[in-house]
Parts: C-alpha cells; sequence; structure tokens
C-alpha cells in the first residue's frame, strides 16, 4: 500500500516540474521517491503504471479544455503504457545496482512513445521540464536525451543518497552535473538583426476563436501599426504567428493586398501564418512577403497535429468524442523551406513540429534562426502555451540557435541561444515582442548527432547498469 501512495506521489511531484510550476529540481525528487516506491513492493509493474497515469494526467489535462473528460482519459492511458516497464527496476533482486535500470528504461520509453502511435507525442518527455535547470547547455552536446539523463541520474544520486549506498556513484554524478553547469559552448555569431513579432490576440478562445472572418487579421494588422509607432528602430522583420491570417490570402485577395501593403509602406519583410486550401485539403503554412510586397517563400507544415488537424482512426475517434466529426484533415507538406530576409535564415517550426526531434533539427541545418509560429487559442488560459514555451526554449539550447515563439494569444518570447528568454508577453491580450538577435549558422553538437545521441546514451546507460550488475555479483 505504500509503495502505491508513493507512487501517486510521485507522478504528482514530477508534474510540478512542468510549467506552470516549473520547479525542474522536482523532477530529480519525483525519480528518487519513485526508486523508492518500485523497489519495495512485489507489484512493481502496477505502481509504475500508477504513477504514469498520475504524472500524464496532471501534465495532459490541459488537452481536454474543449473536447472533454474522455480524449483526456484515452491519452493519458495510452501514454501511460509506455511506462509499464519501469517495473523491471524491481524485476531482478541485486539491491541497489537494479536502480540504474531506470535509466535506459525511461529513455527508450520518452523515445518510443516520441515516435508511436501516430507519429509519436512526446509532449511531457522528462527532458521538457528542464528549461529552467542550470545544466540545460547539455542539449547542446548530446539533445534533450541528455538533457533527460542528467535529470534521472540526479534522481538516481539522491535515492542512493538517502539510502547511503553507492556514495562514489553519487559523487560522481553530482561533479558530471556541475561541470555541464560551468562548461558553456563556444559561439561563433555571424551577426544581428532586429525582430518583431506580433501577438494580435484572437477575439474569443475555444475551438471557434477564428469563426468570424478576418477578425484575427485585423487584430494582427492593429498591433502591428501599434507596435511599429513604439519601438525606436524598424524591425528587419515582421513576424506573425500562426493562424494570424484567418482566411486563404489568395483566395480573399483583399486580406493578400493588404499584407503586401503593410509589407511594402514600412520596407519590411513580413512572415505570417495561414491556412491554405487545396484540392487535396487544407493546408497549414508560414508564408513570406519580402520588403516590396511580394510573396517569396511558402513552408507547409509537415508533422501534423493527431486528432487536431487530422484523424487517426476517425470510425473509433467520433464514437469516442463527436467533436472529432468537425476536425477536416490536413494535407502535409513535404519539404523544407527556410524563410530568407537579407541575413536572417528563418527556419519555420509550426506549434506541434517543436516536438519532434527530426523536424526540428532538419530544417535548422539549413538555418541561423529558429522561428516557432503557434497558435494557442484552443487551450485559453492553461499551462499549453508555458510548456510549449519550455520546449522552444530547450530546442533553442539543443541546436544553438536564438529563437522567436509567436503565438496569437500568448505566451510569445525571444530566446537567446542559452534558453533565456529576453522579452516575453502575457497571455490572451494584444502584445509583441522586440529585440536584437544573435544570428548563428555554427551547428551543435546535439544537431549534427541528431538520433544518434538518444542512441548512445540508451547504450551507455544500459552499459552502467550492466557493470553495476557484475560488480555486484562479484
Amino acid at each position: 500500500m505504500v509503495s502505491f501512495v508513493l507512487a501517486i506521489v510521485s507522478g504528482i511531484v514530477l508534474s510540478g516540474s512542468f510549467a506552470p510550476l516549473n520547479w525542474w529540481f522536482l523532477a530529480p525528487v519525483s525519480v528518487a521517491i519513485f526508486l523508492y516506491a518500485v523497489t519495495k513492493t512485489r507489484s512493481p509493474f502496477r505502481v509504475a503504471f500508477l504513477f504514469a497515469l498520475v504524472f500524464n494526467f496532471f501534465t495532459l489535462k490541459w488537452t481536454g479544455t474543449y473536447v472533454g473528460i474522455f480524449p483526456v482519459l484515452f491519452l493519458v492511458l495510452l501514454q501511460s503504457l509506455f511506462y509499464i516497464p519501469l517495473g523491471f527496476v524491481s524485476y531482478k533482486r541485486e539491491r541497489y545496482s537494479r536502480v540504474w535500470l531506470i535509466l535506459p528504461i525511461w529513455l527508450l520509453a520518452d523515445e518510443v512513445r516520441s515516435i508511436v502511435p501516430f507519429g509519436g507525442f512526446g509532449w511531457n518527455r522528462l527532458a521538457f521540464s528542464q528549461a529552467e535547470a542550470p545544466y540545460i547547455g547539455i542539449a547542446s552536446l548530446l539533445g534533450d536525451t541528455g538533457l533527460g539523463f542528467l535529470a534521472i541520474a540526479m534522481g538516481i544520486a539522491l535515492y542512493l543518497l538517502c539510502a547511503r549506498a553507492q556514495l562514489f556513484s553519487v559523487a560522481l554524478i553530482l561533479f558530471s552535473t556541475t561541470m555541464f553547469i560551468v562548461i558553456q559552448t563556444p559561439v561563433s555569431v555571424q551577426g544581428s538583426a532586429s525582430v518583431l513579432g506580433v501577438q494580435g490576440n484572437v477575439p474569443r478562445l475555444g475551438l471557434d476563436f477564428n469563426s468570424q472572418a478576418q477578425e484575427v487579421f485585423k487584430y494582427h494588422v492593429s498591433e502591428t501599426k501599434i507596435a511599429l509607432k513604439q519601438i525606436s528602430e524598424k524591425p528587419d522583420a515582421i513576424i506573425w504567428p500562426e493562424n494570424s491570417v484567418d482566411v486563404d490570402p489568395f483566395i480573399n485577395i483583399q486580406v493578400g493586398q493588404q499584407i503586401s501593403d503593410l509589407a511594402k509602406s514600412n520596407a519590411t519583410p513580413i512572415i505570417v501564418g495561414a491556412v491554405l486550401q487545396s484540392d487535396q485539403g487544407p493546408k497549414n503554412a508560414s508564408i513570406l512577403w519580402n520588403a516590396q510586397g511580394a510573396i517569396d517563400s511558402i513552408y507547409t507544415k509537415r508533422v501534423l497535429t493527431p486528432f487536431g488537424e487530422y484523424i487517426p482512426i476517425r470510425s473509433l475517434a467520433e464514437k469516442i468524442s463527436p467533436l472529432t466529426k468537425e476536425v477536416v484533415d490536413f494535407v502535409p507538406g513535404k519539404k523544407i523551406m527556410v524563410h530568407k530576409l537579407g541575413k536572417i535564415l528563418a527556419a519555420p517550426v509550426i506549434c506541434y513540429e517543436i516536438i519532434d526531434d527530426s523536424a526540428v533539427q532538419s530544417i535548422l541545418r539549413e538555418s541561423n534562426f529558429l522561428l516557432v509560429q503557434t497558435n494557442n487559442a484552443t487551450f485559453a488560459s492553461s499551462a499549453q502555451s508555458f510548456q510549449q514555451l519550455n520546449i522552444s526554449r530547450i530546442r533553442a539550447v539543443e541546436n544553438n540557435r536564438w529563437a522567436l515563439s509567436i503565438s496569437t494569444t500568448g505566451i510569445s518570447a525571444i530566446i537567446d541561444n542559452y534558453g533565456n528568454i529576453q522579452d516575453i508577453t502575457g497571455q490572451n491580450t494584444p502584445a509583441f515582442v522586440f529585440d536584437e538577435i544573435k544570428l548563428i549558422s555554427e551547428r551543435s553538437l546535439a544537431n549534427r548527432l541528431g538520433s544518434w545521441s538518444s542512441v548512445v546514451l540508451i547504450l551507455f546507460s544500459t552499459l552502467i547498469y550492466a557493470r553495476k550488475r557484475v560488480k555486484h555479483e562479484k
């Protein structure tokens, strides 16, 4: 019974390391509590599953803001299945050496659930709770998996310290973590540019945020004009969020012309987010109008949001939630497209794509600036926007790029390549962010390694466990 109570406590504690609380240090504490719970029970797999249910529910409950509780419970149940193998930590009875098995199992679980099913949903990977961690710099070397590795290792150290066991291992973990706090990767900056991100807000929150045609567009035009009057210098780029143009600007010629005129009158290129219509279906696009008012480039979102932009197993989904009938399947893009605005090479990443390792890494190889365009109106004032911002911060560090995360309703922010926020807005209000960004073309080690960093860390953590077990048997 004690183990089941501790599993619940551990799940709640881990959820506190994510936004909105954002207490990164709770992640290692949760790992330590979970290790005690799972190693003191005869039902380790049930303990692991209970922990996962609690953790996933508290971090992902925002997904039910407008669709109800049943889709949330389905998502939580599905995500929690990946954590059941954590019960193997207690499967072998070699006292303290078995706790090291949590490293490869947890890292592998986070990787697998980021891929399957339906393209994966790694929104609350352990690493994404560590945006405020002092050792966030490891992400530029070993990616988000490296960040998760350190958080779990710190949890193991805390558990062993409380158990007064393997103190040398504890000291080694603490020393290694300190090194990643002290050491910062040197960066070669190729230049700078001023960027204006416009958060125009929406007439109403919810699934029908754009039900009144052109209203969202007008909000962004209005806030752009206000921002241009308030800032002290002309920006090198004006950037609007996903869905900021709530009609197809190629069909509604008047809207397209207004964007063109706005760019020409200020001699400044504008990137907007719009849904384009096609014979195959709608497309979620990022569009660049140059300073002369002509369209230079269009990026179509490649990684679509399951149950948001397309419905997998539609017949079953519609039985679970009738609201899914309102979702029209979007058409995914197939090509990488970097927006070129003078010396700025902006890599557009649209909303859900930010959690896809491959999508982010591939487009950033050809750019010097990360642009995250998102629309958070459908999740109102929930934790979703805060959590997404933290993911963007980690991506900035991981790929050694300054970033702009721009939202229709907030939170929007300009982020440096160390994950620090340089300018930020509030939620559900018209606002803008403006700053001088550094342009960095040099690729980080994590970006060069790609998915290999995850493979190496999982194998390395497995070898650590194997060595501890062999040493115990001797």
